[in-house]
């Protein structure tokens, strides 16, 4: 709930791309502080790791004590906003204000907030450290793979007051099937229910970061670029090609035929190897730090935490396998997408059975095409079952889509993204299992 609040906020503060907004409540980013950033391989979602070390424990010698700004970024702000149905939307000061009327499935509120910016003066801050020898100890400590960057924190957005947060879901038999994939994945329950928390001040409600360069045993600021997000926003923009679909919808079913080439080597495995990487992959993803430990054993070779019984079984038998490179390849693919999916799915996905999997597939088949739910469905797929919502998403068009992304508030999964990694989850585990 914080993270969907945190994020509409610096959406209507118009900061996207400046700020990345926190999505942890019981995480105060203090300035300074040392992020690792790493982009996803196959598309543009880009993962923050905090650390607990910042850029001064990093420098031999950290003679110098930062100065810096603070300002005031939004006073007495509010804000409302429309999940699904008819309710108000708006922001404001000092009242808040719920006008729900009888259609409105969610609105979220929150009392009039003071947010404060403080920022560390670069200018000052390179003249001070640029050059200077950093802890080698330290860096090996971060274990930075090939594809990670290393930031600091050196801007962030904090409340002076309490904030409290409020949400009122209804359930009034008015929601789209886009809207009901919304409250499947981010919403628990349908029936209706008030959900309210307050926020201690100064909390840490968005940061932004700086890059830093250790080549050489010494400290480099490099000029910052103002793209780093949560996503690629440009890329999921969608926008009307004029005849009733959107761009991104086609760009999505694009990636999606592209992507899915790098599957097919997975049908090349044999039987058996099929067979025994699916039993494993589905004791690794019921624990979803088993499963983004096996995403960076399989483009890495390395992984950061402990190690995991159920990882080092599929990297043994993908190796007795000799699988060729491409279908290492397609495994780190499939891999990847499970990792990307929220919460639960992945488990559901692995464990469905051939006939639940077999229609989701011909959706897959069907995408973009008036795909339609077959009249006769495997309990998962039927009106209550658990995988519902990923058969009414397959179904979508570009307006469904486009529909569904104006009100998604799931921060670190754009609602194209989602289909997408959806599609190619499910015609992967297809392949796998020989089902068409």
């Amino acid at each position: 709930m914080f993270a969907s609040k945190t994020k509409a906020l610096v959406k209507n503060l118009g900061a996207e791309g400046d700020l990345i907004d926190n999505d942890n409540v019981n995480e105060k980013i203090e300035m300074l502080t040392l992020v690792k950033v790493r982009q996803r391989r196959f598309w543009p979602v880009i993962k923050y790791t905090t650390t607990d070390l910042t850029l001064l424990d990093l420098l031999e010698e950290p003679n110098y004590s930062p100065e810096y700004t603070e300002e005031v970024l939004a006073e007495d702000f509010n804000n409302l906003i429309r999940i699904c149905g008819n309710g108000s939307v708006g922001a404001g000061a000092h009242d808040v204000e719920l006008k729900a009327s009888a259609e409105t499935d969610t609105v979220d509120g929150v009392s009039p907030i003071t947010l404060k910016k403080k920022t560390v003066d670069i200018e000052k801050l390179r003249k001070n450290y640029t050059d200077k020898k950093v802890k080698k100890k330290f860096v090996d400590m971060l274990k930075l793979k090939e594809d990670e960057k290393l930031t600091f924190v050196y801007q962030s957005v904090y409340n002076t007051t309490p904030v409290k947060f409020f949400d009122i879901a209804i359930n009034q038999g008015s929601t789209s099937a886009a809207f009901k994939i919304y409250f499947q994945l981010c919403v628990t329950g349908k029936k209706k229910e008030k959900t309210t928390f307050i926020v201690p001040e100064e909390s840490t409600f968005a940061y932004s970061l700086m890059e830093i360069t250790t080549e050489d045993g010494t400290l480099g600021i490099p000029p910052r670029t103002r793209n780093v997000r949560r996503y690629n926003e440009e890329w999921w923009r969608f926008s009307s090609d004029g005849e009733g679909d959107c761009e991104t919808f086609q760009r999505v079913k694009g990636e999606i035929k592209m992507k899915e080439v790098l599957l097919q080597p997975l049908a090349d495995l044999s039987a058996p190897t099929r067979d025994v990487l699916l039993k494993t992959l589905h004791m690794i993803v019921e624990t979803r730090n088993d499963l983004s430990l096996l995403v960076d054993q399989l483009s890495t070779g390395a992984s950061d935490g402990p190690q995991s019984q159920h990882v080092s079984s599929f990297m043994d038998l993908l190796k007795a396998s000799n699988a060729s490179t491409a279908q290492k390849d397609a495994i780190d693919l499939l891999v990847s997408a499970m990792d990307t999916l929220p919460d639960s799915v992945p488990a559901l996905l692995t464990t469905c059975s051939p006939d639940t999997l077999r229609v989701l597939n011909q959706l897959v088949s069907s995408l973009g095409k008036e795909a339609k739910l077959p009249e006769s469905l495997p309990p998962p797929l039927q009106e209550e079952g658990k995988l519902r919502w990923a058969a009414e998403l397959l179904c979508s068009t570009g307006g469904t889509l486009q529909e569904l992304n104006e009100q998604w508030f799931r921060p670190k999964l754009p609602a194209g993204a989602l289909l997408e990694v959806l599609c190619l989850v499910v015609r992967g585990l297809s392949i796998i299992q020989h089902i068409m």
